[in-house]
């Protein structure tokens, strides 16, 4: 009971922190709208040329089948052959259309990969908690689609996302993990090393050059360890090489490769020729990374936020500015020799789905450096900007700070300006398809004239109906399909 004089007294938190929750709320808004809009784009997307080839297959045949026939005549890429299968199986067994099941599939994938992104900011900046570390793996998520060199190969052409995407992960939870553990002077346990070996074999049987990449984070990792004299744990290492390796001989090791390789360009299988293209065309791609609006405003995020709270318990060591220098060699070691690698084997410069994954590897990788070097220097930093004392954790500044410098890079990155550009033609696109889907889905002739598209956003397409006719014709059992131009129908003034 109360005495007649008594009140009672409500605890209220502090101004400063409760203005700070709310600024880094606030902060969190624009990564989180640009991640928002462009997973509801995945509805829509709609399958193309290779799509209706592996649903036709997928239909008639199964999924066992078809990955045994692609494995034997075109590629090894085991993982892909799979995953690429999902929608024409969801759409046999559910009875829903294509373009639906199509649409589920790259949200699941969607999801994975943003989840995966969102760990990976973690893994950099391990102490955030709460509203910092939303923004900050809101941030780095919307960075990456930001800068893609083709967001429609990251999220909206399941063939592209399948060959890619997955390695992309693995490898930068495998690199995050061995330089985290490293720096701090602690190892593996028994549960990372499974998950590292699973990555590894996922990412492994993704394409043919990703596993060369993890052998190299492996062996670097054992080599920092000895220079730290930390334990090498070189059983867990080794364990995690041999199931990359044994997963990597499946790819390469498919008969289909010879018979893809006989069908390239001239210049494939020249060394020296692509030696030089890598090196030049990888040099021209390494300067886009550097000017690319979404990159520059993510590292100095980065190198802001941690000058603001610290990302490990104790001092740095000396040596961190070597492990920050050593991750960006590797990083452009692997880079390279992707861009090498596709030159080899197709003669050809480096397709902009397969700079996805470089790019993440590199932004990653960038990230990870940015905040050991902002770390390693940080005495020296804070007494020549003094001014970025009142940058603190628990103060408005920095998400104010943060927020706005996040916004502009989003604004103008490159899938930024692409949205501008492109925002009238997404769902005139989407309507074609459906009308399309519609059209063969509904039509009891055999030979069907199918408008090709009015709008074509590159966004969410590369190839309209033209492109694997067959396959297209052959999914929705029809004989023959004539490609006609649509009917122009005149826009009404708005």
């Amino acid at each position: 009971m109360l005495l007649p004089n008594e009140t009672i007294k409500i605890e209220r938190l502090p101004a400063k922190p409760r203005i700070a929750r709310a600024a880094w709320l606030l902060a969190s808004i624009p990564p989180g709208v640009f991640l928002t809009g462009l997973f509801a784009l995945v509805f829509y997307a709609a399958p193309e040329h290779d799509d209706f080839c592996f649903a036709y297959l997928n239909a008639s045949s199964g999924f066992v089948k078809t990955v045994a026939q692609f494995y034997s005549e075109l590629t090894g890429r085991i993982l892909p052959l799979f995953l690429i299968q999902v929608p024409g199986a969801i759409s046999t067994s559910t009875g829903i259309g294509l373009l639906s099941a199509y649409s589920i599939s790259l949200a699941i994938v969607a999801t994975i990969l943003f989840s995966g992104l969102f760990l990976a900011a973690s893994l950099v900046f391990p102490r955030a908690s709460g509203l910092p570390r939303t923004f900050l793996a809101l941030s780095f998520a919307a960075s990456v689609l930001g800068a893609a060199p083709s967001v429609r190969d990251l999220l909206y052409w399941l063939p592209a996302v399948a060959c890619y995407v997955p390695p992309s992960l693995c490898t930068i939870f495998i690199l995050g993990t061995c330089a985290r553990t490293a720096r701090d002077g602690t190892g593996f346990s028994r549960t990372a090393t499974i998950l590292m070996a699973v990555a590894g074999s996922m990412a492994a049987l993704s394409n043919e050059f990703t596993a060369i990449w993890l052998i190299t984070i492996l062996v670097c990792s054992i080599l920092l360890r000895y220079a730290r004299r930390q334990p090498l744990q070189a059983g867990h290492h080794l364990l995690i090489a041999a199931v990359i390796l044994v997963s990597w001989a499946v790819v390469v090791l498919a008969p289909g490769n010879s018979m893809r390789m006989a069908a390239q360009a001239s210049g494939a299988g020249n060394v020296s020729r692509a030696l030089y293209e890598a090196l030049r065309f990888s040099l021209v791609g390494f300067g886009r990374f550097l000017r690319e609006p979404a990159i520059i405003g993510w590292l100095l995020v980065t190198a802001l936020f941690t000058l603001a709270a610290s990302t490990r318990d104790g001092p740095a060591r000396d040596d961190d500015r070597k492990l920050a220098y050593g991750i960006g060699a590797i990083a452009l070691f692997c880079c390279y020799f992707e861009y090498f690698a596709h030159e080899y084997s197709t003669g050809i410069r480096l397709v902009e789905r397969a700079q996805n994954q470089a790019l993440i590897l590199l932004l990653f990788s960038s990230t990870l450096a940015v905040s050991f070097l902002t770390e390693a220097f940080r005495t020296r930093l804070e007494s020549l900007f003094g001014a970025a004392a009142v940058l603190k954790l628990n103060s408005a500044a920095l998400p104010c700070t943060l927020g706005l410098l996040t916004a502009a890079s989003l604004y103008f990155s490159s899938t930024g300006f692409l949205l501008r550009l492109e925002r009238n033609e997404l769902y005139d696109y989407h309507r074609e398809s459906v009308e399309r889907d519609a059209l063969l889905t509904t039509s009891s002739e055999s030979t069907v004239a199918v408008p090709t598209h009015q709008h074509s956003p590159t966004l969410l397409m590369s190839a309209d109906v033209t492109a694997n006719i067959s396959c297209i014709a052959g999914y929705y059992r029809k004989s023959t399909l004539i490609p006609v131009e649509p009917k122009k129908v005149p826009q009404e003034k708005r």
